[in-house]
């Protein structure tokens, strides 16, 4: 049986993985800006733990959100440098077919 290798859509655009990242953690630190900056300007760190957890799960949600294909369809439209794969990206020789069961000729 032949093994086969996906190709991700990170691994063929790194810079646009990166750029949605850091738009993920921008949004989550915009979000959260008066909670760090109190708990920053009265020097809690029970606080500031909190809100650190709490910006990386705004992230997580957020890249999730981008990650659906309704999101990713419109980036490709409207937004497509914050697109995860480029419209014309078709799948590789290197893909991984997801569809069904491998089956073997006899």
């Amino acid at each position: 049986m032949t093994k086969h290798a996906a190709v991700t859509t990170q691994s063929q655009h790194p810079w646009r993985a990166t750029v949605r990242t850091i738009l993920a953690v921008i949004v989550a630190l915009a979000a959260m800006a008066p909670s760090i900056y109190t708990a920053a300007t009265m020097g809690s760190p029970e606080a500031a733990s909190g809100a650190a957890a709490l910006v990386l799960g705004i992230a997580a949600a957020i890249t999730r959100i981008m990650a659906l294909p309704g999101v990713e369809s419109f980036f490709q439209r409207f937004i497509p440098w914050l697109a995860a794969g480029a419209k014309s990206d078709e799948p590789s020789a290197g893909s991984v077919d997801v569809t069904g069961p491998d089956t073997l000729d006899e």
